[in-house]
């Protein structure tokens, strides 16, 4: 089985029980192909880059999942994609391992500190600014 990550945006004008239930189809197709879902995480309603279709945000939703090699899942997947007018866009990429692996880390909150410590420096980095003195000396 090869691992697989989709992005796609719902039109944000549905209510939030329309944006989930169109969500949720998309995982159940995969279910019924045969995939194995390993997660999906709603981002929610996002600003996006520029408009599409007169929308200027929309709900970002966020799949991984295994499809077995060979499997027309994804293709059918992206077909009902385009065909569905309140699936705004969509991109579906292959993981390798190392990102497989980058994906378990970052649920498992490794990257978390990190970000904190970023933060903690910016902080401290901004409190010590240096004064220059009033009492330079002009040599002439």
């Amino acid at each position: 089985m090869r691992q697989y990550e989709t992005t796609f945006i719902i039109d944000p004008t549905l209510s939030g029980d329309e944006i989930g239930q169109t969500a949720q189809m998309y995982v159940d197709f995969l279910k019924k192909e045969g995939c194995e879902i390993i997660h999906l995480d709603e981002k929610g309603i996002m600003q996006l880059a520029y408009p599409i279709n007169k929308r200027t945000s929309g709900a970002y939703f966020w799949l991984e999942y295994k499809a077995a090699i060979g499997s027309d899942a994804i293709s059918q997947m992206e077909l009902a994609f385009r065909r569905d007018d309140n699936v705004l866009r969509y991109l579906t990429v292959k993981v390798d391992k190392n990102r497989a692996q980058y994906n378990i880390d970052k649920r498992a909150g490794k990257f978390a500190k990190k970000a904190e410590t970023t933060e903690e420096t910016t902080e401290n980095s901004e409190n010590k600014t240096t004064k220059p003195s009033k009492e330079a000396k002009v040599e002439g």
